[in-house]
């Protein structure tokens, strides 16, 4: 049987017991693992995200759930998923203006290093000669 791994980072999971309860983590990235995306019967091109004739579809596929059908399957990481949703992410980026160098900045440290902070210009206005 192959391993179980991560649905969200393809972390190994050999060290939580099966069948995870509701809560179960993973230890590598703090995913939830009673979801549908690590379901055998996770189907995403399906109506409601799910094959099995009996369960009740969920609302969130990635967040944990009650289902009394969730039968773990061991290819459930697709690292293809991140990356399309990583790709979406850098277009919404664009679209506002953010790069990669200043989209880790605060508004301060992207401000140019010439110009005097807000603060700067208040103290100067109101100081005492």
């Amino acid at each position: 049987m192959t391993a179980l791994v991560c649905w969200h980072c393809g972390g190994s999971l050999k060290n939580i017991a099966t069948p995870f309860t509701r809560l179960a983590q993973c230890q590598a990235c703090g995913a939830d693992l009673h979801v549908c995306r690590l379901c055998k019967f996770y189907n995403p091109n399906h109506f409601e995200k799910c094959d099995h004739d009996m369960a009740e579809p969920a609302r969130e596929v990635d967040i944990a759930n009650f289902c009394h059908y969730f039968r773990a399957k061991p290819n459930a990481y697709n690292p293809r998923e991140k990356s399309r949703a990583d790709d979406a992410m850098a277009q919404l980026k664009a679209l506002f203006g953010e790069t990669e160098d200043n989209s880790k900045d605060t508004p301060e440290q992207s401000a140019d290093q010439d110009e005097p902070s807000a603060k700067q210009k208040f103290d100067d206005l109101f100081k005492k000669d």
